[in-house]
């Protein structure tokens, strides 16, 4: 996957390409940067509808190339070092996005594939609990 960034992308173009290669993750965008392993504060996140040229310092365009076996921190720190754009990489663990702080070594493949198996276990739960309420 090739993402063109430049000052007038939005960042939910970037969302939108990101999650059309990885249905089961997303990325969010704050104003700060973190550390790997670390999360970012949900009062940082900005505004999707945002473009970049209204959130970044640097004023660099670009191609940035995401592989399937790149690993979620590589992702992360290339965003961050060659555009100055802070993201974090969501997946979804029972229902709700998570930040994937504790999963920053795996890659964007295997974190994906987790995040549909998680997916699928919490939707398989739901409806059975449905079922077991419309037995009751």
């Amino acid at each position: 996957m090739h993402i063109e960034i430049n000052d007038n992308t939005a960042l939910r173009e970037i969302q939108q390409t990101f999650s059309d290669f990885y249905p089961w993750l997303q990325i969010e965008f704050y104003n700060k940067a973190h550390k790997k392993y670390e999360g970012s504060e949900i009062a940082n996140q900005l505004h999707a509808d945002n473009s970049v040229g209204e959130v970044k310092q640097t004023h660099v365009s670009g191609l940035l190339e995401i592989r399937p076996s790149y690993k979620v921190a590589d992702v992360e720190k290339e965003f961050q070092d060659r555009f100055g754009l802070s993201v974090q990489i969501m997946m979804k663990e029972k229902g709700q996005w998570v930040q994937t702080t504790g999963t920053d070594i795996l890659t964007l493949k295997d974190i994906n594939q987790l995040s549909r198996n998680a997916s699928d276990e919490y939707i398989l739960s739901e409806l059975e609990a449905e079922e077991h309420e419309e037995e009751s």
